[in-house]
């Protein structure tokens, strides 16, 4: 099922502020990766691996 753009707006808020509870800032680019997945153009699959990309984790 797909997610309403309003859902992926919050699924993306809860990951932001995870990432701030742990004391980490989500840059501006990994932002405007993830808004493509509110908006519908990417998966959270492909965003989580544009991410992981732009930082150089590798998953097996």
């Amino acid at each position: 099922m797909d997610q309403s753009t309003d859902e992926c707006a919050r699924t993306v808020a809860q990951a932001v502020a995870n990432e701030r509870l742990e004391g980490l800032a989500v840059s501006d680019e990994s932002r405007r990766i993830a808004d493509r997945y509110i908006v519908g153009e990417a998966s959270a699959a492909e965003v989580a691996a544009q991410i992981r990309e732009r930082y150089g984790i590798q998953t097996p």
